[in-house]
């Protein structure tokens, strides 16, 4: 049997009164849920939650607002966090350097705090994660913008231009050292056959000095 229209409609504003009262009293308790928290809590599906138009309501009508952002997996802000109150709701942020979070920048934080100074590939090796992911994703630019860590000095590789070396805290950065010219790598060049040549001469030298002496 179909029960009345009016009866019907008081029915389901009734059991709304219920759920829109659990949902309050949840957030009162702890603000700052999600959907999913909210209906664990509360004891209302997230399908009834949604479907129902619970939030929605209670936002339209001033009782709850968007007190902030959840991240989620990849470091974006998609969840709404629900609070007790008349809003305005708070802006969805942006995801930037200075606000930026993945696991790859807390497996390079760790062996940084453990290992460091120590430069992109060696940052790379010891966080388990690829030269090209640590190259390429700028993890490690985003933590010098936080202020998580700082370049403590420059190292010179034997190809390519220098490498930052990497060290945790808030530290002003050292300058990049100026690369050789042309003409100051050729000199360094000569200087160091000379000193091998020196060297040599010395050493035979020696060995002749002490084999005279016997």
């Amino acid at each position: 049997m179909r029960l009345p229209a009016t009866i019907h409609d008081r029915i389901v504003h009734d059991i709304m009164n219920r759920a829109a009262e659990r949902i309050l009293a949840t957030l009162r308790r702890a603000p700052g849920l999600t959907k999913e928290e909210i209906a664990e809590r509360a004891y209302v599906s997230v399908s009834t939650l949604s479907g129902g138009g619970y939030l929605k309501t209670l936002r339209r009508e001033g009782v709850i607002f968007i007190s902030g952002w959840q991240r989620n997996g990849s470091g974006g802000f998609t969840t709404p966090l629900y609070s007790l109150g008349s809003g305005p709701d708070y802006p969805k942020p942006g995801v930037g350097e200075a606000n930026r979070e993945a696991p790859g920048m807390a497996r390079l934080l760790e062996v940084i705090e453990k290992y460091g100074p120590i430069d992109y590939r060696q940052a790379a090796r010891l966080s388990g994660l690829s030269l090209n992911t640590v190259k390429n994703s700028d993890y490690l630019d985003a933590l010098l913008i936080q202020g998580k860590i700082h370049i403590s000095g420059w190292r010179r590789a034997r190809n390519g231009p220098m490498r930052p070396v990497y060290k945790l805290g808030a530290k002003e950065d050292e300058p990049r050292l100026t690369p050789l010219t042309a003409a100051e790598k050729s000199r360094a060049f000569r200087w160091r056959r000379s000193v091998a040549a020196n060297a040599s001469s010395f050493a035979a030298l020696f060995r002749r000095g002490t084999s005279s002496s016997r």
